[in-house]
């Protein structure tokens, strides 16, 4: 999916970029998850485990952007600004969707 943005998706298609932040977020979030199920009940607050996690890689990413000046506005400016403060709470809606499925799951 990343190849199809990078093959113009990205340019023409406004929100896609914010669907797949959220899809990244989403799928960091399952492998947070998958790792606290490795680790059974030796991980306390699970949910913010999963949340926090995701902010880390999220902003792992962005660091990564800035590096290599992938973001298309110069470095520090307010849209640069705007773009990574946005890319980061998508990353957290992806997140916070499994946090909430993985609440209401055990719930059941």
């Amino acid at each position: 999916m990343h190849n199809a943005g990078m093959n113009g998706l990205y340019f023409t298609v406004p929100s896609y970029d914010i669907f797949m932040h959220i899809l990244g977020g989403i799928g960091i979030g399952l492998a947070v998850s998958a790792g606290i199920k490795l680790h059974g009940n030796k991980v306390i607050h699970k949910k913010w485990f999963i949340v926090i996690g995701v902010l880390i890689v999220g902003l792992v990413w962005e660091f990564f952007e800035i590096y290599f000046d992938i973001t298309g506005f110069p470095l520090w400016s307010t849209p640069h600004i705007i773009d990574t403060v946005k890319d980061l709470i998508d990353d957290m809606i992806g997140g916070g969707i499994v946090a909430l499925v993985y609440f209401f799951g055990k719930k059941m």
